[in-house]
Formats: structure tokens, sequence, C-alpha cells
């Protein structure tokens, strides 16, 4: 049976598909709604942590550590709302043994709490308070810190027949290895379109719907020249995509790469110019992880238990975000080297269309519709060509190794490339 691209990744995709459970009130047999977590504390010993859990509703739960791919406690609960004003992400700093935890949104009737740890620690003890002066709920884990043998012997385990070491080497074949170099696919996001026109055109020309699809068009043929990679278009016309329908054509695409060409715009008065590279924040990891579990990504979990599933997420959230950061890096050098850019490092943001959980992926600001002089260069189809011709020399750069004339795959297209001219 031939391995397809998708077989050959599928390892590394998550499908949030766990049991349904849900709170009934005993005495009446009244399912009650979905309960919120509405406050975490820690309380510090000299060799223990204590962790408090808020609730606004009585709720049943696990505890367990895990030795993978770092020490970190899971703390599984019933599909819970996160309501923590102060910190909107789900995310947030420990004390103790605790460096940090993350909430994970309910998907098939559970949600997770993640405690990244210090160091081996084990759970001592569990307990369910009534409700204190905030008349919430309290779940308690208590955590001490354990030698390494007794916190191997107490973390949960994946499945015999799936070790970590089998994990980190499939991964090692994965999309970026270079004897795995496929047809590359490139998806052009021409931002905005349709009923959506963007910044407006200021200083004449067109509005940032109209010169995003002219840029997008332009990068398109450059990179069709080569006759190295395929190139799939959000829009090739002024019409109007949803955001999430944008992530959803890269995921079918099973795309190598994801760029969204933009151009900005700032209040009046402000004599902001040049261009921005931006790559998914820290703070939006969160919400890719929450968006990867509530919209099932097409992941495929072949059997693995949710702790493994868990694993696989964060590794190609991980993988995702250092190859967006590689990428933007060298865009940014590039395009700064022809035109004027705001800022020489990337930067980072939530945009929507870099949330998937997958594909490399950075949103290029090309200029300013609001500065005269950016704004006269990107509707000027000589300077696009121009800066599309450099994202093009990114793009060959960061897939240079599948260019490699030993690789099999740059043969084949040269082939390809001198039997149509």
């Amino acid at each position: 049976m031939a391995v397809t691209r998708k077989m050959r990744r599928g390892w590394c995709q998550i499908c949030a598909g766990v049991s349904v459970l849900a709170m009934m009130i005993a005495a009446h047999g009244v399912a009650l709604a979905n309960p919120e977590v509405t406050a975490i504390r820690f309380g510090e010993g000299e060799n223990s942590t204590r962790i408090v859990v808020e609730t606004s509703e009585p709720v049943e739960f696990q505890a367990f550590t895990m030795a993978e791919p770092g020490p970190r406690l899971v703390m599984e609960l019933p599909e819970a709302l996160w309501a923590v004003a102060s910190l909107a992400t789900g995310e947030g700093a420990g004390r103790g043994h605790v460096s940090n935890f993350r909430f994970i949104s309910g998907a098939g009737g559970r949600s997770r709490l993640v405690f990244n740890l210090t160091g081996p620690s084990q759970v001592s003890q569990t307990l369910n308070l009534e409700p204190g002066e905030s008349g919430n709920y309290r779940q308690v884990i208590d955590i001490a810190t354990a030698e390494a043998s007794v916190f191997q012997a107490s973390s949960s385990e994946f499945p015999a027949s799936t070790s970590i070491d089998q994990l980190v080497a499939e991964r090692a074949h994965a999309r970026y290895d270079a004897g795995q170099c496929g047809q590359i696919r490139v998806v052009i996001d021409a931002g905005h379109g349709g009923r959506d026109p963007g910044a407006a055109a200021s200083h004449g020309g067109h509005h940032e719907s109209q010169v995003n699809l002219a840029a997008a068009l332009a990068l398109r043929d450059i990179l069709l020249a080569t006759g190295r990679y395929e190139v799939v278009m959000t829009r090739d016309s002024d019409v109007f995509i949803e955001l999430e329908d944008r992530i959803r054509i890269a995921q079918d695409a099973d795309a190598d790469l994801f760029i969204s060409l933009h151009a900005d715009a700032v209040a009046s008065g402000s004599s902001a110019r040049g261009a921005t590279v931006y790559t998914l924040a820290d703070r939006a990891v969160n919400r890719a992880r929450n968006r990867a579990l509530d919209h099932s990504d097409g992941f495929l979990s072949n059997g693995y238990a949710q702790p493994v599933q868990d694993l696989l997420l964060d590794m190609s959230l991980r993988e995702k975000r250092n190859q967006s950061l590689v990428f933007a890096q060298d865009l940014i050098g590039r395009v700064g080297g022809m035109a004027p850019v705001l800022d020489q490092r990337p930067r980072q943001a939530n945009f929507y269309v870099l949330l998937d959980s997958q594909v490399p992926a950075v949103l290029f600001e090309m200029g300013f519709l609001t500065n005269r002089d950016d704004a006269h260069n990107l509707n000027n189809a000589r300077f696009r060509q121009r800066l599309m011709a450099t994202v093009a020399e990114s793009i060959d750069h960061h897939f240079e190794r599948c260019h490699s004339p030993n690789n099999p795959t740059y043969t084949a297209t040269l082939n390809r490339a001198s039997a149509a001219q």
C-alpha cells in the first residue's frame, strides 16, 4: 500500500474523541450545567505544594503524574468552562513544585488542567472541600518531592505498543526530514476580500483586499514557474473567505507552509511604515490547542490513549512554531534588504489564521496603506513583483534541502519544468 503524506505523519495528529460524562443531581436526576473553573491557587511547604482549584459546582476529578515529555501533573475533570478573569488564555505561572499550567477545554465531555512540574513529584493527597468564603467548591491536590525511581513508577505510562522512544523516532522521519521531501505545497492566503475590503486606500490606489490579492497572484506565479512547488490559493478573486475556512484549506491541502499576505494601517497622524512578519504568540498556543480539540482537525488517534494524544499535539504545535519562526526570521531579513521594515525581528500575534496546530504559518504585513510611500509601493506592480520574488527566495531557502540535486524530488521537478518549456 502506498504511503501518503497524511499517513506518513498522521500519527502526530489528534482526534478529540473521548467518552461523554454528565453530572447529575442524584436526588432529582437533573443534569447540571457545565461547572466553571473560577480560580487556581498554590500553597508552598518545605517539600510539598498544595494546588487548589475552585469551581462553581462540585466535581469529581482524577489527578496523576506523567514523566514524558517532562514531569507534569494532570488533573482530569468533567467538561468545564474556564472563568478565571485574570488568566483569559487559560495559562498561568505556578509556585513551588509547579512551574506553569494550562487549561485544556472539554472535548467529548472531559477537561484537563496540566501542571508542568519543576522535578519528580508524587501525589500525596486529593480532597474535595465544601465552599469557603469565595462561595466556590474547592478541589485540592497535594504533591511532594519524590525520588526519580518513585516518580517513574507512579507516573502514567503509555500503551506498551507505543513507547515514547518509538514516537520520537517516528517524528524524526516526519515532514521536515530531508529524506521525506515530496512536492512542496505552499498555501498563499490573500487577506480579506469580498465584503471585507480591509484597510482603505488612504493615498489612492486600491483597498487592502485588492493589494493582497495582486501580491498573492504574483507570488503564486513566481513559485509555479520554478516547477518545485504546488501552490494552493485560499482565494484567487475578490471573494470573502471565513478565517476558519482559510485554515481548513491549508489542512486539506496537507500544506508545508502557509503565508497570509496583508497590508497594515494605523490611525491618522502616525508615520509608521514598513513590513512586519508575525508568527503565533506564546499567549495564543492554548487557543490553538483548544481550537484543534474543538475542530478535531482531522487528526488520527490511531488508538492512542489520551495522554499520548496530548503529547503528540504538544509536539506538533512546538514544531509548527519552531518552523514558523525560522521562516519568519529569514523572511524579514531578506525583505529588509530591499524595502523598509517596521521591526527587524518577527513579531508574535494571536491572529486566527495562525492557529492551525500543524502547518508552519506566518502573516506578512507588506507595508502601511496609511503611509504615502508604502501605499505607492504596494500599488505598484513592479514593486510587488520584487517583493514577492524576495518572499519566494525565503521559501526556496526554507526548503533548500528538498532542492538538492541529490534529492529525487528536485530532479523530477526539473524534468517536469524542462518538458513544459
